[in-house]
């Protein structure tokens, strides 16, 4: 089963690829990778997963390695309380079990900025507006269990 870091990463080569076969942007193919592990360096910081949740929470209540194991303790009290305390300082945009700590317009115009500026596309054909809706139609239809 994937990590949903690597659902992320997918989110990010959904996005390249829509764009590509839209025929909005260009670029050498030899270069693909390279362009989706950029944005996937963008928008990770401002993008969490139910895996980020998780680890927050646990370190919030300074849980040990062998509590991970232990279903019964990520069931207490102590443990939904500090989740709850910490989904609080997540974004309020949740999508496909992903926590957008900017708003998915915003996610989608730090890409555009990147696609205007990087080295690796060679062209962009289309307006800011319409990369930026683009991508959020991307983000809001992506379904991770849909991949499989």
């Amino acid at each position: 089963m994937a990590t949903q870091r690597e659902t992320l990463r997918l989110l990010c080569k959904s996005i390249i690829t829509r764009l590509e076969n839209h025929k909005s942007i260009t670029f050498p193919p030899r270069l693909r990778q390279i362009v989706q592990d950029e944005v996937m360096g963008l928008i990770g910081p401002f993008v969490l997963t139910d895996e980020d949740l998780r680890e927050r929470t646990l370190a919030k209540v300074g849980a040990k390695a062998e509590m991970l194991q232990d279903s019964a303790f990520t069931d207490s009290e102590q443990y939904r309380a500090a989740k709850a305390v910490v989904r609080s300082s997540f974004g309020h945009d949740e999508l496909n079990g992903f926590y957008f700590q900017k708003s998915p317009k915003v996610v989608a115009q730090t890409i555009v900025q990147y696609l205007m500026r990087s080295s690796h596309i060679d062209d962009v054909f289309e307006s800011d507006e319409d990369l930026e809706h683009q991508i959020v139609e991307v983000v809001k239809k992506f379904n991770p269990a849909e991949l499989h």
